[in-house]
């Protein structure tokens, strides 16, 4: 029964005992593994022994070379990160690539403020044919493109190479919420310098933690299956979407074809998930009822036939005046007649001819009628205008059914004329 168990210590003591594991501590390397795949056509496989591992010296920065940036609270709505590659035109950098990009990777996620969007062998895949121009990108215009592919918040491109001033790593680390890339350089002695090394991850590490914001969800929900949802320029999905976006102010638009477009200016928190239910509207009127300007004609129409005539549109107002202006007329024919009968000689006796008194006889005959009608036409018009309610209803026809009571019908045409004078 001991002999497994010589056998097991002796195989524990072998691991603890082999290179790795004086390398990282207790021999796990689980930071550096797929991360250092992205970048194997620049390397000689067999010439690095370091791959995915931290600085000589750092072994406590790592610890066991762990990722747990996933599991910290709010990773779900942590920006996403992306390292495309490492750029190494010379052997000497080349050979020393996959150490370079695992170091990288792993200070980013180390600093808990992002997540992994992708591994560089990942990027790789996706980005296919575009993969190399993104390598050698340094300005947001090409870098974009790729970070849209991924779906990253944050893409890291790297270059190191021999120049004038020595070894050179530059970094190029694209933002997409603001769509900026932000450039950082570090020099050293040569790519296996520790140091060198060591200060790159920080200079990374720092540069991701400036950028890093926690995203706000979005959810949005439409009545219409087929509604574009976008987030000012930006297009987030069809229908029913959800999205992590950045915090700040945004302007919500939902629109499809035949419908009203909903818009809405929303204001996202880090950390926070906002819900909007939209419900969309057909344009034009609705297809079981009338339009509402005519509905509103009819009402007007109803309105204005409901308070009845005015009294200019009544007959008696235009009697009243004639009646009046029939009384004027008899008193200026009475008062005419004044002025042609006179006593010249003051004797007492008119001095008229016979035919002069036959003309004044008839004229005043005429303006003692002129008054009497007039005053007759006027006093009765006045009285209908005032006293008499006013009545006006519209000539109206009506065709209905009539049953002979033989089961068949017939048409029965009414006519109800009415009005007031």
């Amino acid at each position: 029964m001991r002999t497994p168990v010589v056998y097991v210590a002796g195989l524990l003591a072998l691991a603890l005992a082999a290179g790795p594991a004086r390398a990282q501590g207790l021999g796990l390397d689980l930071s550096g593994d797929s991360s250092t795949q992205g970048n194997e056509q620049q390397q000689d496989s067999g010439e690095d022994s370091g791959e995915g591992t931290p600085p000589d010296g750092d072994q406590g920065g790592m610890g066991l070379g762990l990722d747990l940036s996933s599991g910290t609270p709010g990773a779900d709505l942590q920006p996403r990160f992306a390292l495309v590659g490492l750029d190494t035109p010379e052997r000497a950098g080349a050979a020393a690539a996959k150490r370079w990009m695992g170091w990288l990777q792993a200070v980013a996620l180390r600093t808990g403020r992002v997540a992994r969007a992708a591994e560089p062998s990942e990027v790789r895949e996706q980005l296919a044919s575009d993969y190399e121009a993104a390598l050698r990108c340094q300005e947001a215009s090409c870098l974009s493109g790729p970070a849209d592919t991924i779906d990253a918040d944050l893409l890291t491109t790297a270059r190191l190479a021999l120049e004038d001033e020595g070894w050179t790593l530059r970094l190029w680390t694209y933002d997409r919420d603001r769509g900026v890339v932000e450039t950082d350089v570090v020099t050293g002695r040569k790519p296996t310098d520790s140091n060198f090394i060591r200060e790159a991850g920080e200079v990374l590490s720092r540069r991701v933690t400036e950028l890093a914001r926690p995203r706000s969800m979005l959810k949005v929900s439409s009545n219409v299956s087929q509604a574009v949802v976008r987030v000012g320029e930006r297009m987030l999905g069809v229908g029913t979407v959800e999205a992590k976006l950045p915090p700040g102010e945004v302007q919500l638009i939902v629109e499809a074809d035949e419908y009203s477009t909903y818009t809405k200016t929303l204001t996202l928190v880090s950390g926070e998930t906002q819900e909007v239910a939209v419900r969309l509207e057909l344009n034009g009127p609705a297809p079981e009822g009338p339009p509402s300007d005519a509905v509103a004609g009819v009402k007007k129409k109803k309105s204005s036939g409901s308070s009845g005539p005015t009294v200019f549109s009544r007959p008696a107002l235009y009697t009243t005046v004639l009646g009046l202006a029939a009384v004027g007329a008899g008193v200026a024919m009475g008062m005419g007649l004044q002025g042609k009968v006179q006593d010249a000689n003051g004797d007492g006796i008119m001095d008229v001819s016979r035919a002069e008194y036959l003309a004044a006889r008839q004229q005043s005959m005429i303006a003692t009628a002129l008054m009497a009608g007039g005053g007759a036409v006027a006093g009765g018009s006045l009285l209908w205008l005032f006293i008499v309610p006013a009545r006006s209803e519209p000539v109206s026809s009506s065709v209905a059914p009539v049953s002979n009571g033989k089961g068949t019908s017939g048409t029965a045409l009414h006519f109800v004329i009415g009005g007031s004078f």
